[in-house]
């Protein structure tokens, strides 16, 4: 098995700061797409074209993702993953043409694929030496990256920065920080062991992939849909309507901050349980809101619910595919999810089509329904303190 060695709660910082960038980097592009678009005179269907392939470069690289972890190690995945991730940006800023940018778009794909999948398989193994759950916090702070990041590149913007100098800028700056926390993941380094004698089961693996595949389809509608939510159904302006997103957003980060206390305390299980009803709740209220302060209470709630459950899924994931193999379970789960988040914009807008958007947010509450019913896989591999895993042995 592959074993890293035992981790003081400091060495966290670095693992817990690369998330952080991971996160800075998607929120850095999303506040620029606008302006890369206006630069580059797409029409919308060319912009959705191009951020198309972003999406099966990603899904593309998860398929070797999880081999490129097992063969050279989280550690060295991460560093390769997410400096190249980082650089893509640089190639963002100085394309010069659509063409250009559909290759570069399924580089940025992969290479954030790739360092996502090295970055949750490597918080595993630290939840496995700490013997305490680390993953809903790192996720809490890629959202915490992902939005700080986009703010500053918003504010950069209106204070009249172009594209690409503040691409550049961002590139460079996360750069800078990224060395240090580099060298921390590094440290950490693994310690070859036994071989694994048996791969783990498959039909667990794709449970805890369909879960994830709800999870995320969940929060794709949430990210998406929740400020046209508010706009067309309770009537507020387009401006003032983001609230429903930025509300959304906050409960996700600050439910992630604080998942990992909430799990050591009452399990994942429950943990997921609760939290799968919270979002039901949340979804429910969402359908029946008569007013936008109750639209952006359902949609907080709905944010709150969602928050733990794809960390808790992947963790699971993670401690199913055991020390060796984790990075693969990562990324058949991740694959698996990323295939509801692709589904969620599609199908609630075609519900909306020939519903309406409160009938769309029914499938959102029978997903949290499902998530609720199915909690208990987000037990799978743990073991008795002093325990091992069956396929470690």
């Amino acid at each position: 098995m592959v074993r890293l060695r035992p981790v003081p709660a400091v060495g966290v910082a670095p693992i817990r700061v690369t998330f952080l960038l991971h996160g800075a980097v998607q929120g850095v592009w999303a506040a620029q797409i606008p302006a890369v678009r206006e630069s580059l005179h797409l029409s919308a269907g060319d912009l959705g074209f191009a951020l198309l392939l972003q999406v099966v470069g990603g899904l593309a690289a998860l398929a070797f993702a999880g081999r490129l972890v097992r063969r050279h190690g989280a550690p060295a995945a991460i560093r390769v993953g997410l400096v190249s991730y980082v650089l893509v940006l640089l190639a963002i800023a100085l394309t010069p043409s659509f063409a250009v940018l559909l290759g570069v778009m399924v580089l940025f794909g992969a290479t954030g694929a790739v360092s996502d999948v090295a970055m949750n398989a490597y918080a595993v193994a630290v939840e496995r030496e700490l013997d305490r759950p680390v993953m809903s916090g790192l996720h809490g702070a890629w959202s915490a990256g992902s939005l700080a990041a986009a703010a500053l590149a918003v504010a950069g913007a209106t204070a009249g920065l172009g594209p690409s100098p503040l691409l550049v800028g961002a590139a460079v700056l996360l750069l800078a920080v990224a060395v240090p926390a580099l060298v921390g993941v590094v440290a950490l380094a693994e310690v070859p062991g036994p071989p694994t004698r048996r791969r783990p089961p498959l039909a667990p693996l794709l449970g805890l992939g369909a879960l994830a595949a709800l999870a995320m389809y969940a929060e794709g509608a949430g990210a998406d849909w929740s400020g046209v939510y508010v706009h067309d159904v309770t009537g507020v302006a387009a401006g003032p309507a983001a609230v429903g997103y930025v509300g959304f957003a906050a409960a996700m980060v600050a439910g992630r901050l604080v998942g990992d206390a909430v799990v050591r305390v009452v399990g994942p299980v429950t943990t997921a349980r609760v939290a799968a009803a919270v979002s039901v709740v949340g979804s429910a209220v969402v359908v029946a809101a008569v007013a936008a302060p109750m639209a952006v209470a359902g949609f907080v709630l709905l944010g709150a619910g969602l928050s733990v459950l794809v960390p808790l899924i992947f963790s699971a994931a993670g401690r199913h595919g055991g020390a060796r193999d984790s990075g693969s379970a990562i990324a058949t789960v991740s694959a698996m999810g990323h295939a509801g988040w692709l589904v969620a914009p599609v199908l609630v807008g075609q519900v909306a089509e020939f519903a309406s958007l409160r009938v769309a947010f029914l499938t959102v509450a029978l997903a949290g329904v499902a998530l609720a019913l199915a909690a208990g896989a987000t037990a799978a591999g743990t073991t008795p303190k002093g325990g091992g895993e069956a396929d470690d042995e």
